[in-house]
């Protein structure tokens, strides 16, 4: 389950450290990240083992460990085991820079937890807070995330990495292009034409990398773009939407985004308004 929160303009200036996303037992798609994300996130191993990928190097994520991925890092994450399940609570705020320095988090990386527990408490904190219809909701979010922030800093250690010595800079072209041109009409000839490959390899070695098909990829990457706009935009229409994030139809979307999320477009909207 994933959810996220959307705030007022007025509340950018009186709510400082902004909880904008929480993951409760998600099972993790593959991510992959060539600009990284304008969000800070910390991300709880409950069950499996993933893989991370920061500056060219990986480290392996087990159960009870978290990593840190702070705000336009450049990062890579899958599972490798049959399932990968992870807790997430993504924030931003002016404060977060400040913050962090205090809380000597100077950058993004793997941790091992000495007090698993209480990550969880407060992240189990952060989800019954989520569910109160309270008009102060925003900022009772906050200052548990301030919480979880400044007691995580007693508990946490560095987890060494290996260099990770598999990147392929075709599936890289591949991947860059899909996510600044989502929008448009991308055919497998076309990714072929701009990696100077055969739609055949390219299929082979991109699955080999990602561990998921082109079009599966490029599916999710339009529909993680949907899903932000659905929660940031709430004025922009569905058939908007689906047009920016290189749908053909609004019809079509909503089946895709069903069939993924098992929710129409409109009660995913309808159902992160906080």
């Amino acid at each position: 389950m994933l959810r996220s929160f959307q705030y007022k303009k007025n509340e950018y200036d009186k709510i400082p450290l902004q909880l904008i996303l929480l993951g409760h037992e998600h099972e993790q798609e593959p991510v992959y990240r060539l600009h990284g994300i304008g969000l800070n996130q910390i991300l709880y191993c409950k069950e499996g083992q993933g893989e991370l990928i920061l500056d060219n190097r990986k480290y392996i994520i087990d159960k009870g460990q978290c990593f840190i991925i702070l705000k336009n890092t450049p990062h890579e994450y899958h599972k490798t085991s049959d399932k990968w399940i992870l807790d997430i609570v993504g924030f931003n705020g002016a404060i977060v820079p400040l913050l962090f320095r205090a809380l000597k988090i100077n950058s993004s990386g793997a941790y091992l937890l000495s007090n698993r527990e209480l990550f969880e408490a407060h992240h189990q904190r952060l989800l019954e807070l989520a569910e109160q219809n309270n008009k102060h909701k925003h900022m009772l979010l906050s200052q548990e995330t301030y919480a979880l922030l400044t007691d995580l800093t007693y508990c946490l250690t560095h987890i060494t990495s290996q260099s990770a010595d598999y990147g392929n800079p075709t599936i890289t072209q591949v991947i860059e292009y899909m996510e600044a041109n989502y929008g448009e009409d991308i055919s497998l000839d076309t990714l072929a034409s701009i990696s100077s490959r055969t739609p055949e390899y390219l299929c082979t070695i991109f699955k080999e990398h990602t561990g998921i098909t082109i079009v599966k990829y490029l599916s999710n990457i339009r529909l993680l773009h949907s899903q932000i706009l659905l929660v940031q935009e709430p004025a922009m229409s569905i058939n908007e939407i689906a047009t920016k994030c290189g749908y053909s139809s609004a019809s079509y979307f909503g089946k895709v985004f069903y069939k993924q999320y098992g929710l129409t477009p409109n009660q995913y909207r309808m159902s992160h308004i906080v």
